[in-house]
């Protein structure tokens, strides 16, 4: 299995950082619940930026084995995180996937990625549960074969400065079939791991974005942008707003009337392979960028939505 952007937007789900939900120009300390406890998950970036802002989502997956929908709400959850300070340094973080305890078969497939932009110098971190199914007949397959032994994880690390982008995968091995919420240990053996995997330098050309993350961040935040160049893993894509409107929907017993409902779409510039995705986000107040709900389908047979949900007790 290859480190491609496809891939990761399938083991992540959606890859729905944009935008900045909060002023990273003032730093705030890390959010607290009403009680005065710790947020449920601490960020596990090692980005070294403090989170500004963070907010949570429930998961409702959909597969289609022949002519209709089948869906299953609350299997799984995703967290984003916003990363900031003083000096005007910025980054994104997002924790997505399904929760072995409510989904289907047990099915764990998750991811991590962080980025994060210092003045000219940017950096990427990311963690996936390595998985190729392209049917469900695979993903059952693959379910069965993963009853035990050793487990798989990619990881990557990249790094833009001087016009050029250089990035390593590595492939990570646990002896336990580790879920989102062991985000944690992983991120450590990516440190700890001082030897390069597969590595990729390419130059980049003027005006291209370190990231998929920072490319959707300047789309969500410039209006008047229709598309940005990036790389990712040493590969080139644009991604492009095909359309743009006004929205509002209800989500979990409230309404959301201030909304903008963009639908995008990923293009592998070698290949030309596309990857469309919809998002609907605030467009005013504290709720100005933030994801309230995604759609996105990376297979034919199956269909991811993300429901804003703040309040949800088993992240």
């Amino acid at each position: 299995m290859t480190f491609r952007n496809t891939t990761l937007a399938a083991a992540f789900l959606i890859g729905i950082v944009f935008g900045s939900a909060a002023d990273i120009s003032a730093v705030a300390p890390t959010p607290k619940t009403e009680s005065g406890s710790p947020p449920r998950f601490v960020s596990a970036t090692a980005m070294g930026l403090p989170v500004v802002a963070e907010h949570y989502y429930r998961m409702l997956a959909k597969i289609r084995p022949l002519l209709f929908w089948m869906s299953r709400d609350n299997v799984g959850a995703a967290r984003i995180g916003w990363l900031g300070d003083r000096n005007g340094s910025k980054g994104i973080e997002l924790l997505i996937g399904s929760d072995p305890a409510r989904a289907p078969r047990r099915i764990n497939r998750w991811g991590y990625i962080a980025e994060e932009l210092r003045g000219s110098t940017a950096r990427t971190l990311g963690v996936m549960k390595q998985t190729d199914e392209e049917s469900i007949e695979e993903a059952r397959a693959m379910l069965d074969s993963a009853a035990g032994g050793t487990h798989a994880f990619k990881a990557i690390r990249a790094s833009a400065a001087n016009g050029q982008s250089t990035s390593d995968v590595l492939t990570l091995h646990a002896g336990s079939d580790l879920t989102y919420r062991d985000v944690g240990s992983l991120l450590v053996l990516i440190d700890e791991n001082t030897s390069n995997g597969t590595t990729t330098t390419v130059h980049l050309p003027a005006g291209t974005r370190p990231g998929f993350l920072l490319a959707l961040s300047d789309l969500i935040s410039n209006p008047a942008l229709r598309s940005v160049p990036y790389v990712y893993n040493g590969r080139f894509y644009a991604l492009h707003v095909k359309s743009l409107g006004p929205a509002s929907m209800r989500v979990n017993g409230r309404d959301y009337t201030n909304l903008m409902r963009a639908r995008f779409e990923t293009e592998n510039k070698s290949t030309r392979e596309r990857t469309p995705f919809e998002i609907a986000y605030g467009t005013t107040g504290a709720l100005k960028n933030v994801p309230v709900h995604v759609i996105y389908q990376p297979k034919w047979w199956f269909q991811v939505e993300l429901f804003l949900e703040d309040d949800a007790t088993t992240f």
